[in-house]
C-alpha cells in the first residue's frame, strides 16, 4: 500500500491511497475515517484434501508449463512453474491433486493482471482447476 501526499488543509485534505492486490481487509484513510471489512470469507481446504483430476488436466498443465518458457522469467512465472511441476507429479502418480495446492494455483492464475493472463493456456488450466474446485 502507498498513500499520496496530503495536499488540502488539515481539516478536509486530499490524499490518496493506492493498493496494488489486496484480499480481503479494509483500509480508511484520513482524519475521522473508519474502515469495515465486509468481505466474505471461504473454508480453504486442507491440503491432505484430495480430489480426482480429470485426465485432460495433466495435458493443459504440460502446455502451460511449455508455454511459460517462452515468457521473460519473472517470481510471478517461476512460482507459477513450480506450482505446476508439483501438480505434474501428483497427476502422474496418482491422478489426484490436493485441494489446498489447487486453491492456492487457482489464485494466481485468476488474477487478471499478470504476464500469465495473455496465455489461452493458463485460462484452460484455470478454468480445469476452478470446475474441480466448484
Amino acid at each position: 500500500m502507498t498513500t499520496g501526499p496530503d495536499t488540502g488543509s488539515a481539516s478536509g485534505g486530499r490524499g490518496s491511497i493506492s493498493i496494488g492486490v489486496m484480499t480481503g481487509g479494509a483500509v480508511a484513510a484520513g482524519q475521522g475515517a473508519r474502515a469495515v471489512d465486509i468481505s466474505a470469507r471461504t473454508a480453504v481446504g486442507q491440503p491432505s484434501d484430495t480430489l480426482d483430476a480429470p485426465p485432460e488436466l495433466l495435458a493443459t498443465v504440460r502446455t502451460l508449463r511449455e508455454h511459460l518458457r517462452v515468457l521473460t522469467p519473472t517470481d510471478e512465472t517461476a512460482a507459477v512453474d513450480e506450482a505446476l511441476a508439483t501438480l505434474e507429479d501428483d497427476l502422474e502418480s496418482t491422478g489426484k491433486a490436493g485441494r489446498g495446492h489447487l486453491e492456492l494455483l487457482a489464485a494466481r492464475l485468476n488474477v487478471g493482471a499478470t504476464a500469465l493472463a495473455g496465455l489461452a493456456s493458463a485460462a484452460a488450466v484455470a478454468q480445469t482447476v476452478n470446475g474441480l474446485l466448484g
